[in-house]
């Protein structure tokens, strides 16, 4: 993400912008890695979104989830608890910054479509998360090629297809880590031909 894009926000989303500067400021010194998903993460990465983003979806794996709380920006409203709602499960907790709520998401998995993806943020994306630059920090934003498979298994066609969008656009950016999200879960070959038909590339 460029300059332009960064003051852009800014100038839209003054509070929102005040919040993930906030959040940075208090996580990017730590030794545990994190990456903005949701729709932050979507809007840092053009994603044409129905709507602006209601608050911030930071997540980790397990462990550094549990330590990054301890450290987290805003009021803390809650403590980190084993959330399984539906096909969903994770380590949960909740803070206030500023005017945003934010969300810390620690290992979670999903259940959906007879398909099971779980996110592995050390081993897999953070090393293909892109970067975006919030005043004088730099955020790591979930890829795209997550967002479009977790869309797809909750049945979000207002994400999954604006994502897909901007996939198609540049295949060849987002292929590599999509293949490993492939091979390290498990799904069915309705839900493979679905991604297929999407990003216009052969998958899994």
């Amino acid at each position: 993400m460029g300059p332009q894009e960064t003051e852009d926000l800014t100038g839209r989303y003054p509070k929102l912008s005040a919040a993930l500067l906030e959040t940075a400021k208090a996580w990017n010194g730590e030794p545990y890695t994190w990456l903005l998903g949701g729709s932050c993460g979507l809007l840092l990465q053009q994603v044409e979104l129905p709507q602006a983003p209601r608050d911030i979806d930071v997540y980790a794996d397990l462990a550094a989830a549990k330590r990054l709380h301890h450290s987290a920006p805003g009021t803390m409203l809650d403590e980190p608890v084993v959330d399984r709602t539906g096909p969903y499960a994770s380590l949960l907790s909740h803070y206030q910054v500023g005017e945003c709520a934010l969300e810390l998401v620690g290992g979670f998995e999903v259940w959906s479509q007879k398909s099971w993806y779980r996110i592995e943020i050390e081993q897999i994306l953070a090393h293909h998360a892109p970067q975006a630059q919030i005043g004088s920090y730099t955020l790591r934003l979930m890829p795209l090629a997550h967002e479009l498979l977790f869309n797809l298994l909750r049945g979000r066609a207002d994400r999954y297809e604006p994502i897909a969008n901007v996939i198609r656009k540049h295949p060849h950016a987002h292929q590599p880590v999509m293949n490993l999200l492939g091979e390290h879960n498990v799904w069915t070959s309705r839900f493979t031909a679905e991604v297929e038909e999407l990003v216009g590339f052969k998958w899994t």
